[in-house]
């Protein structure tokens, strides 16, 4: 549990999680006060109240475990769940400390019981917390926690339970004080999941609900009369928090589909509700018809809740309204006297070199400078809820020092880049913690906000020494998941510079083009335009002439045709702009099928150090404007060509390729093919420029 999210939580997840807490506990003990006659002598008086409030509560492990299961913990609607569900613990430990003095006979009892509670929070805040940061600060980068560490606070788990057991009555707020101290993440709160979830998830957990199921009786139910009162209760506070939830959320103008969904997701239930009402049989507050009752009822509301949210869900939606100009973002579409802005990903420090060089290469200038968002994933790994912050926030986080610091080593690379720059470059860092198969959301959503025309992240396999298979697999998944959502254009960048050199007064960057058509191949001579504007950077594109296309009794399409009408006015824009460029080089490689567009891009001679190709063929000789890739393909998400590039039976492997790919796997149809079918009507109308230009 990150306590930072209270702090971080905005004006809607106060105003959500109160009404949502609130609301329901008003209508609760509203409907079980004038039927507490009704119910054994037991629910009366003080206990009363506290049976409604704990039908009131959202519990944080309990949101948090449901988003995990329904892929929406890092989605915009997880993430205010979560802080709404956060606050609503808050409040509950309020009310244990409280329990804890009105469960006291008489006020010296109270008074001491109090001074206990306390005592119990200040060992665990300014004692047990500052021990554990110092081991995590002992713990050299890179190096497991020692043993002995991680089972001296297992062990302090028993200890806790049986301190709070006897100050406060209750084993629960003792472990529960003791995981709050232990800071999250790696290196140690890494640690502690990974030793414990299995056995506590795979045997303790089962055994506990066989327990739990062994003590339901369904005979025990006799007093329908009772029964349909008390049932009655629990509904109508299950709406009640639906409807206060609902209310708070559209007041805060979300969208009426995901105030629904907030809404039921504040419902789920789970299995702390039910050691709650399991607690309360053992101490014989409750009988067996209610103690059942309550079982069952959490059990069928979570049964209930979890398929419509599974079912209404969607990650990618946004909270509010969505601005409408905020559309698909391509580099064609952005102004070229304008601020240029790319989000570059870094999973590690030996990324750092590449994508200096890339945006060096870039050209920033006074009238078109370069703002790059850098940012450094991290796996979400021992923490519940994902994050996202800018650098000089995070860097004052002392708890987390072993992030922090890996971030602090990448983050000053580039500031140190942006001093020597010769061009007008600014950095914004970030860092990102989050699961891998949702970390694709983060970067979308703050590509949309930002009107991030360009997304740069590295390749799964560039540091293959450094991860293990199964990271490489996840980073994987989240290129292809960025692929298919971003908003924009987004490149794959294949490192294969092994240099770790700087950027020196000496820069020098040699650039290839593969152009064979489509929009992700206009997108990468758009960037290698850009950097045509540097006076250190030459820049060579390779059109493939599809000879194909021109042999009788080909039918071309209206798509094809209007493809190829972009196509030609991209490709006339660039020779207009560089003809008097004497560091850009044109070529032309007619081919009749796929294999002498294979050889003609081997005939180049090798030297480049960077080769820019997009993803799709459009004007492939067996598929024409389809996505298909062939069976021999290594990795799909490269193309074919861009696959091709990056083998190791390429010049040696030892070229850098960057694959590009317009808006989301989705075909631009906004501004890009506006622009670019006006531009065409205007090349009609000038004079060919030479067709031996270069």
């Amino acid at each position: 549990m990150d306590m930072d999210i209270i702090v971080r939580a905005a004006r809607n997840a106060w105003r959500i999680g109160i009404t949502g807490f609130v609301l329901p506990l008003i209508v609760s003990y509203a409907s079980l006060r004038p039927l507490a006659d009704k119910f054994q002598e037991v629910m009366k008086g003080t206990f009363l109240f506290y049976v409604a409030l704990s039908l009131s509560f959202s519990y944080f492990p309990v949101i948090a475990e449901s988003l995990q299961e329904l892929n929406l913990v890092n989605s915009e609607l997880g993430h205010l769940a979560m802080s709404s569900a956060m606050l609503n613990d808050v409040i509950q430990w309020f009310f244990i400390a409280l329990s804890v003095i009105l469960r006291q006979e008489n006020t010296g009892q109270a008074v001491g019981a109090l001074v206990c509670f306390l005592a119990l929070v200040f060992l665990s805040v300014q004692v047990i917390r500052p021990a554990v940061v110092m081991v995590i600060k002992n713990t050299p980068e890179g190096k497991p926690v020692r043993e002995i560490y991680i089972i001296t606070l297992l062990v302090g788990v028993l200890v806790m339970a049986f301190l709070s057991d006897i100050v406060l009555g209750s084993s629960m707020a003792g472990p529960l004080f003791l995981g709050l101290a232990i800071p999250d993440g790696p290196p140690l709160g890494a640690a502690l999941v990974e030793k414990s979830e299995y056995i506590i998830s795979e045997f303790f957990m089962p055994l506990f609900f066989m327990h739990v199921g062994y003590t339901v009786e369904l005979c025990s139910v006799k007093d329908w009369r009772s029964f349909h009162r008390f049932q009655f209760t629990f509904n109508v506070g299950c709406l009640a928090k639906l409807f206060g939830t609902m209310l708070a959320a559209l007041c805060c103008k979300i969208k009426f589909r995901n105030a629904l969904l907030l809404g039921l997701i504040m419902n789920v239930k789970g299995i702390l509700e039910i050691i709650v009402f399991h607690k309360w049989k053992s101490m014989k507050y409750i009988d067996e018809q209610t103690y059942t009752q309550l079982v069952v009822s959490t059990v069928a509301i979570t049964f209930l809740v979890a398929p419509l949210i599974k079912l209404l869900s969607n990650p990618q939606s946004r909270l509010g309204p969505v601005v409408k100009h905020r559309g698909l973002r391509t580099l064609n579409s952005i102004p070229r006297n304008s601020e240029f802005r790319v989000l570059c990903c870094v999973h590690h420090e030996e990324g750092v070199n590449s994508i200096v060089k890339l945006l060096e290469a870039a050209s920033a200038s006074i009238s078109s400078p370069i703002c790059s968002y850098i940012i450094h994933a991290v796996e979400l790994v021992g923490r519940t809820s994902p994050l996202l912050l800018p650098f000089h926030s995070h860097r004052r986080q002392q708890f987390r020092p072993a992030i922090s610091t890996k971030s602090e080593t990448i983050f000053r690379a580039f500031e140190n880049y942006t001093r020597v720059s010769k061009g007008h470059v600014s950095v914004q860092p970030y860092t990102m913690i989050a699961p891998y198969k949702t970390m694709h959301e983060t970067l979308c959503r703050l590509s949309h906000d930002k009107l991030i025309p360009l997304i740069i992240v590295p390749f799964h396999q560039n540091q293959q020494y450094l991860i293990s298979r199964s990271v490489a697999a996840s980073i994987h998944q989240f290129n292809v998941n960025l692929q298919m959502f971003a908003p924009c254009t987004v490149g794959i960048l294949v490192n294969r510079s092994f240099t770790l050199s700087a950027i020196t007064a000496s820069f020098s960057y040699r650039v290839a083009v593969i152009f064979n058509g489509g929009p992700d191949d206009r997108e990468a001579l758009a960037f290698a335009s850009r950097m045509s504007d540097h006076e250190d950077v030459s820049v060579t594109v390779v059109r493939i002439i599809n000879l194909w296309t021109t042999k009788n009794g080909y039918q071309e399409s209206e798509d094809r045709k209007r493809e190829r009408k972009m196509d030609d006015a991209a490709v006339e824009e660039f020779k207009m702009k560089s003809v008097e460029n004497e560091f850009v080089v044109w070529k032309e490689v007619e081919a009749e099928d796929d294999v002498e567009v294979v050889n003609g891009i081997r005939s180049l001679q090798s030297g480049f150090d960077l080769v820019m190709v997009g993803r799709r063929r459009w004007n492939s000789a067996e598929t024409v404007g389809d996505d298909e890739i062939s069976d021999f393909v290594e990795n799909p998400e490269l193309g074919v060509i861009g696959d091709m590039l990056a083998s190791a039976d390429f010049w040696g492997g030892m070229v850098s390729v960057l694959v590009m790919q317009s808006c989301g796997g989705v075909r631009a149809k906004g501004s890009t093919r506006s622009n670019s079918m006006k531009l065409y009507y205007v090349m009609e109308n000038r004079k060919e420029v030479d067709s031996s230009f270069g």
